[in-house]
């Protein structure tokens, strides 16, 4: 009987924490090392962010309506994605980075100041190319998202993710202006 209730409220758990994964919300008192998404404000250890009022006084739903605010205050913007400032414009490739699996190097392109497009060779055979063509368009993604070589490991491609990123970063540093 008790192991019936355990796993009925396992599996309750998991889905809860599945859902609120897919959905983009992170549990009370985990926290990333990443910004949170728009219109959260950072909340303290343990306390649950509180989303930020829309146009005119307006919630999401299920959240207390706030007053608007007074026509002709200050408004703020999110934080623009960080830059890799300095960056002239060209084409710069990284270092070649051998890691277990082989070896990855990575190109950039840089017009106006940022970061247009990324390249990279990489092993494309057996289960290694398998991982990698899962891996290299997510770490790509990123790239082109944060501007910079801070971007998240692809999991189960560590090996694939490291090297990426070693050989990014030499490509931003020859770049620089």
């Amino acid at each position: 009987m008790r192991r019936a209730i355990l796993a009925v409220l396992g599996t309750a758990l998991g889905t809860t924490l599945m859902i609120g994964a897919k959905l983009g919300t992170r549990p009370v008192g985990i926290s990333e090392q990443q910004d949170p998404p728009a219109g959260l404000e950072s909340a303290a250890p343990g306390e649950q962010a509180a989303a930020s009022p829309g146009p005119a006084g307006t919630s999401a739903p299920g959240q207390p309506s706030a007053p608007a605010a007074p026509a002709g205050a200050p408004t703020t913007k999110p934080a623009p994605p960080p830059t890799s400032p300095g960056l002239k414009n060209g084409t710069f490739a990284g270092t070649a980075v051998t890691q277990r699996y082989g070896t990855i190097k990575v190109t950039i392109v840089v017009g106006g100041g940022k970061i247009t497009d990324v390249t990279a060779t990489y092993p494309t055979g057996g289960e290694t190319g398998r991982i990698n063509a899962r891996a290299i368009p997510k770490l790509r993604q990123e790239v082109l998202t944060a501007q910079s070589a801070s971007v998240a490991t692809v999991s189960g491609a560590t090996y694939t993710s490291n090297a990426y990123k070693q050989s990014l970063q030499a490509a931003i540093a020859a770049g620089r202006a």
